[in-house]
């Protein structure tokens, strides 16, 4: 699934080859991919493409101050950018067709289909992104804030990955960021000392920052079908060895997700972990 790096990069990729350009058709071929029946996408007729944001893990598209749409790639959805000569395949859920001859597509090729997108008119009230919490590279984002969030009696991959608390991390960087953090992923949060709750903050932000850029040096200026993970330190390199100490990377069934961890670099202090299986 595509996490705040991947979604960073989409955006900035994006940015350059059609914001600005004015939309000259819409097409929405899965039903279920639109979740607000008030107001439809023909609203994006003749309306100029003004911004790409991101809030969390959802791309933002701004067609000035009173329309926007918002996607969610979900699992297994893309962005696809090129010119209409190219025919839309059965797996293409929508399509923007902009008056310089491009397209934007979201593509879906693997069942269930599970993106999701949004026609709204203002973004602070839009159901999607108003229950968010906290951007994690965002100057808001302070240690204090990140303590305030710890003093929950859960574990740290829940509060890492709780879109209600931090915006954007998922199961990938989450393990990542426990990682570089040396932080056990089934450690409560309120049970870490002042050192602990410093380094946990700076590494969110130097991860997050660490994978914005390595994959935006792999893609260039191309759009990706799937995550560029290639380079993580332990999420799904089960059995790897760890880039730090040799030992093989653990794997977990926690809380219903796989987990990824080095036992040695990670696995002193707090609760232990369970057996990997």
């Amino acid at each position: 699934m595509a996490e705040l790096p991947d979604l960073e990069v989409v955006k900035d990729i994006l940015t350059p080859r059609i914001v600005g350009q004015t939309v000259r058709g819409v097409e929405v071929n899965r039903p279920g991919l639109l979740r607000t029946r008030a107001v439809g996408p023909a609203l994006f007729v003749g309306r100029r493409l003004h911004t790409i944001g991101r809030r969390g893990e959802y791309l933002l598209f701004s067609f000035g101050a009173d329309l926007h749409l918002l996607i969610h790639l979900m699992r297994w959805a893309w962005l696809w950018h090129g010119g209409h000569g190219y025919p839309p395949t059965t797996a293409t859920d929508l399509r923007l067709a902009f008056e310089d001859g491009t397209d934007l597509r979201l593509i879906e090729a693997r069942s269930p289909r599970l993106a999701a997108a949004w026609v709204v008119s203002d973004l602070l009230t839009a159901e999607p992104l108003r229950e968010l919490g906290r951007e994690p590279l965002s100057e808001a984002f302070t240690v204090d804030v990140l303590r305030g969030l710890l003093a929950r009696r859960r574990p740290l991959k829940r509060i890492l990955t709780d879109q209600s608390l931090i915006a954007g991390i998922g199961n990938a960087y989450a393990d990542e960021i426990l990682f570089h953090a040396r932080l056990s992923p089934v450690r409560y949060g309120h049970t870490l000392t002042t050192d602990e709750q410093e380094r946990l903050w700076r590494a969110i932000g130097d991860t997050l920052r660490w994978a914005i850029a390595e994959i935006r040096g792999r893609a260039g200026d191309a759009l990706f079908e799937r995550e560029i993970r290639d380079f993580l330190s332990v999420h799904g390199r089960r059995g790897a060895p760890c880039p730090d100490c040799g030992t093989p990377i653990a794997e977990i069934l926690y809380d219903d997700v796989r987990t990824n961890y080095c036992p040695r670099c990670q696995g002193k202090g707090g609760r232990a972990l369970p057996r990997g299986g």
